[in-house]
């Protein structure tokens, strides 16, 4: 389309030569520039008279009436600072700061902050309930995991955003395993990856149920990181209860989990990590607020000694 645009415009007919004596050649030149602006813009022009067109010509160059002068004072006076009863300008009013939403991206490559603390979590579905893809079942369940005796290859992704959150998982990394197309669908533990992305050979593999013909070893497009388990939640954080938190600017209103709902590989801030675990453990009632401060308060004070975030390893 861009070579056409270009072609149409080289092609456009010359401005028209009048045979009229003008006493000013200067006006006749600006009067053929704009003759030609209004063959450029049509492509057939109105059939009107000469005398017509040059009649516009000569008020389209005359000077601007008073009216434009006077949208100017109009808007040089809008520019001047109002002033307040106290006599400072409205300008130097200090204006409430706009605190900047937490990133979702790592301030490193390494994802640790300064203090060797994870800064991007993640999300991982997987699907519990039998499904066959190629005559082959898919369905991988948290207990699954549990029975591993050795990292699992988390394959089968083949989302290029989901596979890219999967290339900036490093290992240590902590995720949320979600059991995806179930009842309740939700989160339901922990999972930890124990192997960085790696190229995901299942896609050269036939007789996979996620085989990519397209695949070429030679230049790999799909990768998958490995996972141990870590932890099974009592209660599902079902997806349901989540939604509800992310409604009217929740603390969950931006998780990807939510806004990409498509991903199979998701990103999780700090915040919403801190928050679902919240929800995971019973902290938190349906409004959100903390309903066993003052016990879990009593608990500290009483062994000093506790846990981080309900996190243990297996």
């Amino acid at each position: 389309m861009a070579g056409t645009r270009r072609s149409t415009r080289q092609t456009a007919s010359t401005a028209p030569q009048y045979n009229e004596d003008d006493s000013s050649a200067t006006e006749e030149k600006t009067v053929s520039k704009r003759n030609a602006k209004k063959t450029t813009r049509r492509k057939r022009a109105r059939n009107d008279d000469d005398d017509d067109d040059e009649e516009q010509a000569a008020e389209n160059s005359l000077p601007p009436h008073k009216k434009a002068a006077t949208s100017k004072v109009k808007n040089s006076r809008a520019k001047a600072p109002n002033t307040t009863t106290s006599g400072q300008s409205e300008s130097s009013t200090p204006k409430p700061k706009v605190t900047p939403a937490p990133s979702s991206y790592p301030s490193s490559s390494s994802n640790r902050d300064a203090n060797g603390n994870q800064e991007v979590y993640w999300l991982l579905k997987a699907e519990p309930l039998p499904r066959y893809e190629n005559g082959v079942n898919v369905a991988f369940s948290i207990s699954d995991l549990r029975a591993c005796t050795k990292p699992e290859p988390w394959g089968g992704v083949r989302n290029p955003q989901a596979r890219n959150n999967m290339q900036a998982m490093r290992k240590g990394d902590l995720g949320f395993f979600y059991h995806s197309n179930a009842k309740p669908s939700g989160v339901v533990g922990i999972l930890r990856v124990v192997e960085e992305a790696k190229v995901d050979e299942t896609a050269f593999d036939p007789k996979d149920p996620y085989y990519d013909k397209k695949s070429d070893p030679e230049k790999p497009k799909w990768f998958c990181v490995g996972v141990e388990f870590v932890k099974e939640f009592d209660e599902v954080v079902d997806l349901h209860k989540i939604k509800e938190y992310a409604k009217d600017g929740g603390p969950l209103k931006d998780m990807q989990l939510v806004t990409n709902s498509r991903l199979s590989v998701c990103k999780v801030r700090k915040e919403e990590w801190d928050f679902i675990l919240g929800l995971a453990e019973g902290k938190k009632h349906d409004d959100g607020v903390d309903a066993q401060k003052a016990e879990d308060k009593e608990v500290e004070e009483v062994d000093g000694d506790g846990e981080k975030a309900g996190v243990k390893d297996k």
